[in-house]
């Protein structure tokens, strides 16, 4: 018969007590960061977000250039968060397209500062008087305003909601305060149909309390605010006034010649 395999001799316990509660520590640690990340969830918007904000602080460029050209490695591309130029510019879009759909500057687009942009409905595109159903006219605009809302670089949208003085008789709201937030609501609740993260955006009731000086007739509105992410960086003049594909090269020069 053949002989029987002895059985290998236990591994001796560590003569330094303090290795094995250690390594006992760093397996415990382990385990417990294999199930943060099977309950982690990547938010796409988000993470092109922070890739963004990582190009534009820690790039050593001017304004987070994006290295494409050439067989060199690229570097992240600060374009989709450049503050400085985002608000100026989707405001020029969305006057356009207001135009376009035949309201001309009955809705206004205002930049307010490097970092804001104001959109302001009159209660006689958005709404019927006394009502808080958009209107058809209203809905087309909606529908244009979610596909630029959806863009990485706007990081807020205030939904405001506005009422003149005027008692609500006959109407199933009970005030203004009401009337105006369940507007802002509808405002909100529509842009959430069309793709706009509801974590962005914020609905607010505002009554009567912010009337617009010298034109009752604005006292009825929506204004969205959209709040856009700041700049990390001042751009000199020249770069500013040269875009920034002019700054593409090879981030790797070409192996000399021997």
């Amino acid at each position: 018969m053949a002989k029987r395999e002895k059985k290998p001799a236990p591994v001796p316990f560590p003569n330094d007590p303090g290795a094995a509660l250690f390594l006992e520590l760093m397996m415990q640690m382990l385990a417990f960061f294999i199930l943060l990340t099977s309950y982690a969830v990547i938010v796409e918007e988000k993470r092109l977000a922070a890739i963004g904000s990582l190009a534009g602080t820690f790039n050593p460029l001017p304004r987070g250039a994006n290295l494409v050209n050439g067989n060199g490695p690229a570097l992240p591309t600060r374009s989709i968060v450049d503050g400085s130029t985002a608000p100026k510019r989707t405001a020029k879009e969305l006057t356009e397209m207001s135009k376009e759909l035949g309201e001309g500057n009955a809705v206004e687009v205002l930049p307010l500062d490097q970092e804001t942009v104001r959109i302001r409905f009159p209660e006689h595109i958005a709404f019927a008087s006394g009502h808080v159903d958009l209107s058809p006219k209203a809905l087309v605009f909606i529908d244009k305003l979610a596909i630029s809302f959806q863009r990485p670089e706007i990081i807020e949208i205030q939904i405001e909601g506005h009422t003149d003085a005027s008692p609500t008789k006959g109407s199933i709201y009970a005030s203004n305060w009401e009337l105006s937030a369940a507007r802002a609501m509808s405002v909100f609740h529509a842009l959430a149909e069309r793709g706009v993260p509801e974590g962005r955006m914020i609905a607010a009731g505002m009554g009567d309390r912010h009337p617009v000086k010298d034109h009752p007739e604005l006292s009825r509105r929506v204004d969205i605010t959209l709040k856009f992410r700041p700049v990390t960086d001042k751009a000199s003049d020249s770069e500013q006034r040269g875009p920034i594909q002019k700054l593409h090269r090879s981030a790797v020069s070409q192996p000399r010649q021997l």
